[in-house]
């Protein structure tokens, strides 16, 4: 070639020319062999497939281990499952330590997703991007808000104890499902505790229980009546009386469900009149319904025999409940030695 450079060139811009060029070798006539020495065979073909159903191994056979082989594979392996490389022992010891993590004891009420979300999936899209530490602990990490109905409701059922429970209801009014896990309550900016949150469908209502509520009283006094009815008296009545009185001591009003239990039947002869002003869950309309967390199924669904009855009390206000059934049992019905009483 003839470089030119800024030692040869005259001007502003020294340039430079390059010339390349190439040397072929002259064609010569083919080399002749050696004395004594003969050309190398050819390569044998490859031999045929053997005809009949195949026969595969044993690590073939093996589907868990098999790996689908990718588009930069040759074009008789790509897209086909063939048997793994062996096992890299360094490798395999790094699978085990990030495996160990699922292993690792879970936070309190926290729930694992394939458990709270049922049979359904969910995908969550976060808002940004988020490094978490691979220390082989928990962290906690927002991945975004969803929107809940939050209502405080109180709970007693008079006949096992005689305490009020206090209960959160929530309702979720997003189009996101809210997984199963701990939930943390506060009262006027204050820490009261971590209980146990329930999957929220969307349009979901479920209640939460957060403790006894010391400001709130109930009492319950029952009596009991027998008679005879009919023409002949061949009818036994046994008249159920039940007295329930709330009293609240909070300086806030108050919403508190009363839930009483009656007897069901499924003798036709066995009559069961219950007095009025109770009503059985979910027996509302449609808009009770979508707003009460004991008209759907799952941890709120109640057995046939649960009546409900809804007071609400001012600050330091009272209330006096009745309520009570009836039982007619026919004279050849009787137990032998008397009915039950409770």
């Amino acid at each position: 070639g003839r470089p030119g450079g800024p030692g040869g060139a005259s001007g502003e811009h020294p340039t430079a020319e390059v010339v390349e060029s190439f040397a072929m070798p002259a064609p010569q006539a083919p080399a002749r062999p050696a004395a004594g020495l003969l050309p190398a065979p050819p390569a044998p073909p490859a031999p045929p497939e053997p005809a009949g159903p195949p026969h595969p191994s044993g690590a073939e056979l093996d589907y868990a281990a098999l790996v689908l082989s990718g588009p930069d594979e040759q074009g008789d392996r790509r897209g086909r499952l063939f048997p793994g490389a062996p096992a890299d022992p360094v490798a395999a010891a790094h699978r085990r330590r990030a495996e160990a993590v699922a292993g690792l004891p879970l936070p309190g009420h926290a729930v694992r997703p394939r458990e709270s979300a049922g049979s359904f999936d969910h995908r969550f899209d976060a808002t940004a991007r988020v490094d978490v530490p691979s220390d082989g602990t928990w962290h906690t990490v927002t991945v975004g808000e969803v929107p809940v109905g939050l209502r405080t409701e109180y709970v007693c059922v008079p006949s096992v104890e005689p305490t009020v429970y206090t209960t959160l209801v929530l309702s979720n009014t997003s189009d996101q499902a809210l997984l199963a896990g701990p939930v943390e309550v506060t009262v006027d900016d204050a820490f009261l505790l971590t209980a146990p949150l329930p999957t929220l469908a969307p349009g979901g209502v479920r209640r939460v229980g957060l403790g006894p509520a010391e400001g709130i009283r109930v009492t319950r006094r029952t009596t009991l009546r027998e008679s005879t009815a009919g023409l002949r008296n061949h009818i036994t009545v046994l008249d159920h009386r039940v007295h329930v009185e709330l009293a609240n001591g909070l300086a806030r009003p108050v919403t508190v469900e009363v839930r009483e239990r009656v007897p069901v039947t499924s003798d036709p002869d066995v009559r069961i009149e219950e007095r009025p002003g109770w009503t059985a869950p979910g027996a509302g309309t449609d808009a009770d319904a979508a707003t009460d967390p004991d008209a759907g199924t799952g941890p709120e669904q109640h057995t046939p025999d649960v009546r409900l009855r809804r007071v609400d009390l001012p600050a330091g206000g009272t209330a006096a409940l009745d309520g009570g059934f009836e039982i007619r049992i026919p004279a050849g019905k009787a137990l032998v030695g008397g009915n039950r009483r409770s």
